[in-house]
């Protein structure tokens, strides 16, 4: 077999360019590219030699019919072949790790619903006649913002904010996730209906009975709800987590 055509063999197995053995072996590009066209007279036994080493071959194996090379033990000069592989293993690397992080991803998301309406924080979101809904959306979260995942994922709902009532609480275009039931569960953020308004607001309770329900931001206004007062506030749920 000619000594071009099993050079190019040799380069072609290792994934190498007419560059990379050059810079392996230390010859010129230009005697490389005349050695692979059979155009160049002075393939001299050294040059060979030099081309051999590079593939961690012998010159007999180089002109031998068949190829014998293990290619998880050649190490040629210069580390050309080592870079190459270390490539490659980045590479595959770099995809399982992307696996790795896509699949880690999902299974810590938690879904949960959203709701039609948003909630204003200063300003309110009149629901007067509208009804506020579950839509068939569902919004990813990570389970990380919680301990431990809700037990009760059905009466869980996420809405986003309105408002600058309850900043630095909460900002426009911050989700709060919220438990949906109709209960004081204590002092804590809620979601509220107040007098036909869907609002987030802190509520505390007095052991009079008295409402009180703060804005964070004290250029909004808070109120007060007594036992006796006409105003209606019906508790939406208990604000579980803010996602600012």
């Amino acid at each position: 077999m000619e000594l071009s055509t099993r050079m190019k063999q040799y380069r072609e197995l290792y994934g190498w360019t007419q560059d990379d053995l050059a810079n392996a072996s230390g010859l010129s590009l230009s005697s490389i590219k005349k050695y692979e066209a059979n155009i160049s007279e002075n393939f001299t036994f050294d040059n060979l030699k030099k081309i051999s080493a590079a593939f961690n071959v012998t010159p007999s194996d180089f002109i031998n019919d068949e190829l014998s090379v293990d290619l998880s033990v050649n190490k040629p000069k210069k580390n050309v072949r080592q870079s190459i592989n270390l490539s490659a293993n980045m590479s595959d690397n770099l995809s399982n790790l992307k696996k790795t992080e896509a699949d880690q991803i999902s299974h810590d998301q938690i879904l949960i619903r959203k709701l039609s309406s948003a909630v204003g924080a200063g300003e309110s979101v009149d629901i007067n006649g509208v009804e506020v809904y579950d839509t068939d959306v569902l919004v990813p979260f990570s389970q990380m913002l919680f301990k431990v995942r809700p037990k009760k994922i059905d009466r869980i709902r996420c809405m986003q904010v309105d408002g600058y009532s309850m900043v630095p609480m909460l900002f426009p275009d911050s989700w709060v996730i919220a438990d949906v039931t109709a209960k004081f569960e204590g002092d804590g953020l809620y979601i509220i209906n107040y007098c036909d308004n869907f609002m987030v607001k802190l509520l505390q309770k007095s052991p009079d009975g008295t409402l009180h329900i703060k804005s964070v931001n004290k250029d909004y206004e808070s109120y007060d709800i007594g036992p006796d007062d006409d105003a209606q506030v019906y508790i939406v749920g208990k604000v579980l987590r803010r996602v600012i």
